[in-house]
């Protein structure tokens, strides 16, 4: 059975951060460890919530508590990083993570575009910054997560579009012309980095999901439904992390993988959004509070292929 080590925000009710990743890979047939960042009630869109932010100090003590009882270079296959409410938090994740996992590995070379050796966890990271052209952390992170992403230690990062232009420094402007000169300037700032998928971007009328596998470039319609849907980000990186491990020894992204994980959210998103019709009995709504997730949960284990009409850049 693979393991992996979530480190990501909780909540008491909804699915959200690190609750709409662990089930759907402890149902995939994964051993989940959870780090969480946070305590919450329920996620900041409800308008109100209780609760705190895992100290820095704390997130360390856990890692170090970690340490002492387990090899976690050996004992997780998989690392996922995804919400980090401050800029010591993620820090220490990222001091704790590179200097007991990944500092001797070959992923630490100059040569671009590497994978981590086998012997140590991939890391897949998503790097919670906001959405819609606005932050919701602190600005500081971005330069943190740049210094990450320049690392090396990163397998595959998973940001929606405006994550994307942040970390870049360029704006997409709904054009194939400007997505593929983004990725050109995501390749030359973060070359280290052999995987990347922007989860959403628009171009023209259409929205599509964006890959990229060292230096080469795909997208792939995304079937829309018309609203959004709190923590649809954190089950995008937990069904990537699954896939890219489904009959996939390279581990690396392929039109396959990200078009298996666009099938598999859509259906997960189309009953989410049939639930909530029922449960507002006719009332108009744009916005989902939370995924019904465990309703949706025999999608997890499909194990079909399917088959899709990929573009290249």
């Amino acid at each position: 059975m693979p393991s992996a080590l979530s480190i990501s925000s909780h909540v008491v009710h909804g699915y959200v951060g690190n609750r709409a990743m662990v089930f759907p890979l402890q149902y995939a047939g994964w051993d989940v460890d959870a780090l969480n960042t946070t305590n919450y009630s329920n996620h900041p869109g409800y308008g109100k919530f209780k609760g705190t932010k895992t100290t820095p100090d704390q997130i360390s003590d856990l890692i170090e508590g970690l340490e002492a009882i387990l090899n976690v270079k050996s004992d997780y296959e998989l690392i996922i990083t995804g919400y980090t409410p401050s800029e010591d938090a993620l820090k220490v994740i990222f001091d704790r993570v590179s200097s007991n996992i990944y500092s001797s590995s070959s992923s630490s070379s100059s040569s671009s575009s590497s994978l981590p050796s086998s012997s140590v966890p991939l890391w897949i990271l998503d790097p919670v910054l906001g959405d819609n052209g606005k932050l919701y952390v602190s600005e500081g992170l971005i330069p943190i997560y740049e210094t990450i992403l320049k690392s090396g230690y990163v397998t595959l990062i998973t940001p929606n579009q405006f994550e994307f232009e942040t970390l870049v420094g360029v704006k997409i402007d709904s054009s194939l012309e400007s997505l593929k000169s983004a990725l050109e300037k995501f390749h030359d700032k973060f070359p280290k980095i052999p995987n990347l998928v922007i989860s959403s971007v628009s171009i023209g009328d259409k929205m599509y999901s964006v890959g990229y596998n060292k230096g080469k470039a795909f997208y792939i319609e995304v079937e829309e439904i018309d609203c959004s849907f709190s923590g649809c980000g954190d089950l995008f990186t937990a069904l990537i992390s699954i896939e890219i491990f489904n009959d996939n020894p390279s581990h690396e992204l392929t039109p396959k993988v990200l078009g298996n994980v666009l099938v598999k959210l859509n259906k997960i998103l189309q009953h989410t959004f049939e639930s909530e019709k029922v449960k507002m009995k006719g009332a108009p709504f744009t916005n989902v509070k939370d995924l019904s997730l465990i309703s949706s949960r025999h999608v997890l284990t499909d194990r079909t292929s399917h088959e899709h009409e990929v573009e290249y850049l």
